[in-house]
């Protein structure tokens, strides 16, 4: 992600009684998500036309009879080519690669609690799933608008091959990256009326990673009692109103019978702008304990315009991946976290040189790290992988108290 507020213009208060927590709440489908087609999937039929849809997105084969003919055309075709080429690369060294390190290094299953928190992921579906296949709900943000399941049963032949064109112009530059540069998909996912928002990418991830899409619906979090809602009296800078979107995606693991939710939130997370919505705080608060990725996140955990969401990662979590991007090491080790590095350190890339970490490089050079076989962050290198990696666990008893079990 690239500049504080163009990259992810994405509070130390003591955690909240389980009372005072926001709620979550799936709202009944309603715009942005709710019109689209198979949005809600809630009954069997447009439940299979909604993972069909993923799936052809995908170039995957639809399961939906409907889809039928959008397969057959020639343009589908040339499409499920060119990403099931660049998904097999990816998958077979990339993904596969993080498996295997996976399962040698990190804790079997969700490694603490059954919430993945992913602060400014953006829809990385990829990294999360790769590295944390078992947590039961997977809570990300960023800024990155929320959009709509594409209704491909409306399109014209033109506007389907726009659709087809600009989501593999889009998948095929995530997989060579392995992360998102924040202002090209925010152009990406605006370019046309039948891509938007990360609702679509979500689905397409999905589907290439094995998974089923079940169901797609908005969330509305509701604030703590006696709080005001959103919006009412909560001006954000300039005096607009600002209102918290959410979305949330029900879907199933190849293989395995479990219902999982990933909730996304769009919204800035900045200090001046989180007061809109108090309740968003609360609601992180309340997952706790939680397991926590962080990578590509822009170095915007390292100064001061992120605070108070930097304080509600630090209570809430408990067990840590990530790159040097994220919470800076000796801020983790002043807390009591136990910190295992991988891989290698070098100096970030331009523009974020002054992000370098002393206290980081001392720890490579004390720990003699072991290699990482992937690729993860900024640092990439066509002859060398140049990727770190912080393994992070806070002891029992150390930092501020856990919240509730993760919501659902």
């Amino acid at each position: 992600m690239p500049d504080s507020r163009a990259m992810m213009t994405t509070g130390k208060r003591r955690l909240l009684p389980a009372v005072a927590c926001a709620l979550l709440i799936a709202c009944p489908l309603a715009s942005p998500v709710g019109a689209a087609e198979g949005a809600a999937g809630a009954d069997p039929g447009s439940q299979q036309r909604l993972d069909s849809t993923a799936r052809l997105i995908a170039g995957l084969p639809p399961s939906h009879p409907d889809h039928a003919e959008l397969a057959r055309s020639r343009e589908w075709q040339q499409h499920s080519r060119a990403i099931q080429s660049s998904w097999t690369r990816v998958r077979d060294g990339q993904i596969a690669a993080m498996t295997a390190w996976r399962e040698a290094e990190l804790p079997a299953g969700c490694p603490v609690g059954r919430t993945l928190l992913y602060p400014f992921s953006g829809p990385d579906f990829l990294n999360a799933h790769g590295l944390f296949p078992d947590c039961s709900t997977l809570v990300l943000f960023g800024l990155e608008r929320i959009g709509e399941v594409p209704d491909v049963g409306s399109m014209s032949s033109q506007e389907f091959t726009r659709l087809l064109t600009n989501a593999r112009g889009f998948l095929i530059n995530l997989f060579a990256r392995n992360y998102f540069v924040t202002d090209t998909m925010q152009k990406a996912l605006r370019s046309t009326e039948q891509l938007r928002g990360v609702v679509p990418v979500f689905m397409v991830l999905m589907a290439l990673s094995g998974a089923e899409v079940l169901r797609v619906a908005p969330l509305k979090l509701e604030p703590a009692p006696g709080a005001k809602p959103p919006g009412e009296g909560l001006p954000a800078a300039g005096g607009r109103k600002r209102v918290l979107r959410g979305v949330s995606i029900d879907f199933r693991n190849a293989g395995s019978a479990q219902v999982r939710r990933l909730n996304y939130f769009s919204l800035d997370a900045t200090d001046a702008a989180i007061t809109a919505y108090p309740e968003f705080l609360d609601y992180l608060r309340s997952l706790g304990p939680t397991t926590t990725l962080i990578k590509s996140a822009s170095y915007l955990l390292h100064g001061n315009e992120f605070r108070r969401v930097r304080e509600a990662i630090l209570e809430t979590s408990r067990f840590l991946v990530q790159d040097d991007t994220g919470l800076p090491y000796a801020r983790l080790v002043k807390r009591g976290w136990q910190v295992r590095v991988y891989g290698v350190y070098n100096v970030p890339i331009p523009p974020f040189e002054n992000a370098y970490q002393t206290a980081l490089a001392a720890a490579y050079v004390k720990q003699k790290p072991k290699p990482l076989p992937f690729r993860f962050g900024y640092q990439l290198n066509q002859v060398e992988n140049r990727s770190n990696l912080m393994v992070a666990r806070l002891p029992d008893g150390q930092g501020q108290p856990g919240g509730g079990p993760g919501a659902r």
